[in-house]
């Protein structure tokens, strides 16, 4: 059995990353201006405006959190290899 847990672990960094700019974009989505902005002509459309990009922010932090799981995820993939590996070789050496 040969798995790379190195670069298991790169995947899971790289799945940090990406949440926290995931998360970094949920945040700026969520502060959007206010339906008073454009005045009375812009109400109705900033109000459907802001629904979407309330709904868009929520779906953007749900990826980054599944991301942050797979993170975890792929960092105790690796170490559950590494310990296989080593459980492993010591169950041979015994055998010998």
């Amino acid at each position: 059995m040969f798995a790379d847990t190195e670069a298991i672990r790169a995947f899971g960094a790289a799945n940090s990353a990406q949440a926290a700019r995931l998360a970094a974009v949920a945040a700026d989505l969520s502060s959007m201006p206010g339906a008073d902005a454009l005045g009375p002509v812009g109400v109705r459309f900033l109000a459907a405006l802001a629904d979407a990009t309330a709904e868009t922010s929520r779906a953007v932090a749900a990826l980054a959190e599944r991301l942050a799981t797979g993170c975890v995820t792929a960092h105790a993939s690796a170490a559950a290899y590494e310990n296989a590996d080593a459980d492993t070789g010591a169950l041979v050496t015994r055998v010998y």
